[in-house]
């Protein structure tokens, strides 16, 4: 494994990635799987992974993905190759935000970056939530979380509509009482 692979592909996923951790899902597939890194079921399991640790969505998994590649100087260098681009681009915009704030370009060019990003999020809901569907082995399990996922909106829906108030922990344990029931 070359490292400088490693990093010039994570690089490139955060250079490009606009809309957060969420719509760099579609690239991180794309270049995972194209690299032979992960294979596509266990990029979903990532995706689960990096969910539940805390910390943000893209780096959590770009930091599993480069340790699984290269143990722990794989894993620093992925983060730091995805983190990079957006530093650098927080530096300047900072730099020249008084500038550029009112340049209509700059506006059009943000306001034409939402559609892409739009569609970037709904890769990432294709990627999660209905591709494993079609995978034979994944399918009961998919089915299981679609039907969690309704039951928890349901109640949350009659909860919402007989004006009940319900905080979030309560939430959160009712809905991981729903889950160990369903699993």
């Amino acid at each position: 494994m070359n490292l400088i692979e490693l990093f010039l592909v994570f690089l490139k996923i955060g250079a490009v990635s606009f809309g957060g951790g969420y719509a760099m899902i579609p690239f991180f597939e794309t270049e995972m799987v194209s690299h032979n890194w992960v294979s596509l079921a266990d990029y979903v399991k990532v995706i689960a992974i990096a969910q539940v640790v805390p910390g943000p969505f893209a780096v959590d998994s770009s930091s599993y993905i480069g340790f699984k590649v290269a143990g722990i100087l794989g894993a620093l260098i992925a983060t730091l190759a995805l983190c990079l681009p957006s530093f650098i681009a927080s530096v300047i915009i900072t730099k020249f935000y008084t500038q550029f704030k009112n340049n209509k370009y700059i506006n059009a060019l943000l306001m034409g970056v939402r559609p892409a990003v739009l569609g970037l999020l709904i890769s990432a809901a294709y990627i999660i939530g209905i591709k494993p569907l079609y995978q034979v082995s994944n399918t009961f399990l998919s089915l299981m979380m679609l039907k969690a996922f309704i039951v928890i909106s349901i109640g949350y829906y009659v909860l919402n509509q007989r004006k009940l108030k319900i905080g979030t922990f309560s939430f959160i344990a009712a809905a991981a009482v729903v889950g160990m029931i369903l699993f």
